[in-house]
């Protein structure tokens, strides 16, 4: 960008960059058997957190390996109604999301992901879920209450 490339540009150049830098390190190799099959999802799986009342099913995951084999710009946490390479019924949480940090970012996206259930389009349940998360992170005394209202109990 400082060369005069427009930043659309210069993000496409970036991520190529990436890519490469990520295909050399080996992840994606050893996810496809040499590119012999599909990766398997739960792969990138770290640790269960907590199975919900409901069945989603919260995971830890390898944010590195999710980086390298699905989505190169996954960041923070995603789940099953949002990512198509997100198995059915999961939400993942980065590992590199300190402890600190994880109970917004887990109702960020169980919010989203139940107003996505009910038909609410994504762009609107991702702003919806931003609103809610700011709500938090400076009313921390709500959080465990409205994390309860989206299931996790």
């Amino acid at each position: 960008m400082v060369k005069g490339v427009s930043y659309e540009k210069a993000l496409v150049e970036a991520d190529r960059v990436e890519r490469k830098e990520r295909r050399r390190v080996g992840d994606v190799a050893r996810a496809t058997r040499h590119g012999q099959q599909l990766p398997d999802a739960h792969s990138v799986h770290e640790r269960l957190w907590k199975r919900l009342e409901n069945g989603v099913h919260v995971w830890i995951v390898n944010r590195r390996l999710v980086r390298s084999i699905f989505d190169i710009d996954f960041t923070a946490g995603g789940h099953d109604r949002l990512y198509e390479f997100v198995p059915e019924g999961e939400v993942w949480i980065d590992d590199a999301i300190t402890e600190k940090e994880r109970a917004f970012v887990l109702l960020h996206e169980l919010h989203e992901r139940n107003q996505m259930e009910i038909d609410v389009p994504s762009s609107q349940a991702h702003a919806e879920s931003s609103r809610l998360e700011f709500r938090c992170r400076h009313h921390p005394d709500e959080l465990h209450d409205i994390l309860s209202s989206e299931g996790w109990a």
